[in-house]
């Protein structure tokens, strides 16, 4: 069961865990090749926004069950994991090639219709592109930005954008109507119609409540030369995870922490590479791999 207490420390460590983690996943330029090797200059415009969402009680009230808060990344960590997981998926695709490698914030929202905010981030990321002349030198600018169109999936509540978390703390499974002595019998088994999710083990498990790191993306592929957009892909990942009754996680611990930073890295990691398969940079090289967006099974975040 996650308790408020338990939710408010794993929003406050959030910042601290994605710090952690990036620190592990640094990248390194492609070495040169005899053969002049096609050039890559991926470029990440994720920002610091990491969204916390969580399911509240409601009663008799038209009022959104989904509470949202923003937490800032800061150190443009959230870029450096995005741009790490795009060398990832531009190394598999082409081994030889050489990468370039850039940040920008993400393009401010504030008073931007949700239909038109895809239009002016990549409309900011044109402007700043076509201030260096050494893009004429690249074979295809690779750009992740946040998806911007809001989606509701997999039981995560609504209005997901972007690299966040959601907290089920509502029962979903087996929550009443039980005296003292079955309600405990009760809790501490696995209820068969419970929520699909995994334990920090990589066992599958049946749960009343649980955490949802998610990754909701959208990878851009630019003409260098001029800046139009051969190719966009959204992509979206995310994965439940769950403890027994028995066994729960401890937020003040570090190794829950560390864990559940490294859920997050995965889930990003993954996101980004299904948008780069299927991409027209994959498509040309004949490596595609069409899926649809989905919710990954337990132990893919490890793969």
């Amino acid at each position: 069961m996650i308790r408020a207490r338990e939710w408010r420390n794993c929003a406050v460590a959030i910042g601290f865990l994605l710090t952690v983690t990036s620190g592990a996943r640094a990248f390194a330029q492609a070495a040169a090749t005899p053969a002049k090797p096609k050039v890559y200059a991926l470029l990440a415009a994720i920002g610091e926004d990491f969204t916390l969402v969580t399911e509240v009680s409601r009663t008799g009230t038209h009022l959104s069950p989904y509470r949202r808060h923003t937490e800032k990344v800061a150190g443009d960590v959230l870029n450096r994991m995005a741009l790490y997981s795009l060398d990832q998926a531009i190394t598999k695709i082409d081994p030889a090639s050489a990468r370039v490698y850039m940040t920008m914030p993400a393009a401010s929202m504030q008073g931007v219709a949700p239909s038109q905010r895809a239009a002016v981030a990549m409309a900011k990321i044109v402007s700043d592109l076509e201030q260096m002349p050494q893009r004429l030198q690249w074979d295809r600018i690779v750009v992740a930005t946040p998806a911007y169109k809001a989606l509701e999936a997999n039981g995560l509540g609504s209005k997901l954008q972007g690299f966040g978390m959601f907290a089920q703390s509502q029962c979903q499974a087996a929550c009443g109507g039980f005296g003292l002595l079955d309600h405990v019998a009760a809790a501490a088994a696995e209820p068969p119609d419970g929520v699909d999710a995994v334990t920090s083990d990589d066992q599958a498990i049946k749960a009343r409540t649980f955490l949802a790191p998610f990754s909701y993306i959208e990878v851009w592929v630019l003409d260098p030369k001029t800046l139009a957009v051969l190719d966009e892909q959204e992509s979206f990942s995310s994965q439940k995870l769950a403890e027994k009754v028995w066994k729960p996680l401890d937020f003040d611990n570090g190794t829950a922490q560390k864990y559940l930073a490294t859920r997050i890295a995965n889930l990003i990691e993954l996101s980004i590479s299904e948008a780069v398969d299927r991409s027209e940079i994959s498509i040309r090289r004949g490596t595609v791999e069409i899926g649809p967006i989905r919710e990954i099974e337990p132990g893919d975040a490890k793969q």
